[in-house]
């Protein structure tokens, strides 16, 4: 198993929300999470959070897939339709990369590729090498 497999592995909060790494490399990733009972709020339809959450998760693979060690200093959301059930998917576009900051964007979809949320988020990248973490 690659380094950066091993770093995404080590994301016990991901994993406990089902979500599955699809794609990775050079700045972008692609996952996917298949919506639970555990995944809805009381309205019935996915969390805010669970969305929010499978971004995030995509966002920190694809800003650490150059195996420099890097932590989100800004995000945000906008969220564009509600969804109760199905499969969801995320899928992070590397936009700028510096020596110390990045920034991404990552699309979050449903299954027939209807946009559910936008988000944008800008990484710090440290000195450190995610190898140095990986357990």
């Amino acid at each position: 198993m690659d380094t950066l497999k091993k770093f995404v592995h080590q994301d016990h909060f991901a994993r406990h929300l089902g979500v599955e790494l699809l794609e990775y490399g050079g700045g972008r990733a692609r996952a996917r999470m298949k919506i639970g009972d555990h995944h809805l709020n009381s309205a019935g339809t996915v969390h805010g959070g669970a969305i929010f959450s499978l971004a995030d998760a995509v966002f920190s693979i694809a800003s650490n897939s150059h195996g420099t060690l890097a932590l989100a200093i800004n995000v945000g959301i906008s969220f564009f339709k509600a969804v109760n059930s199905g499969t969801l998917f995320a899928e992070a576009e590397e936009v700028s990369l510096n020596p110390r900051l990045a920034t991404y964007l990552i699309t979050v979809t449903d299954e027939a590729g209807g946009k559910i949320a936008l988000f944008q988020g800008t990484v710090y990248r440290k000195k450190d090498s995610i190898a140095d973490i990986v357990k």
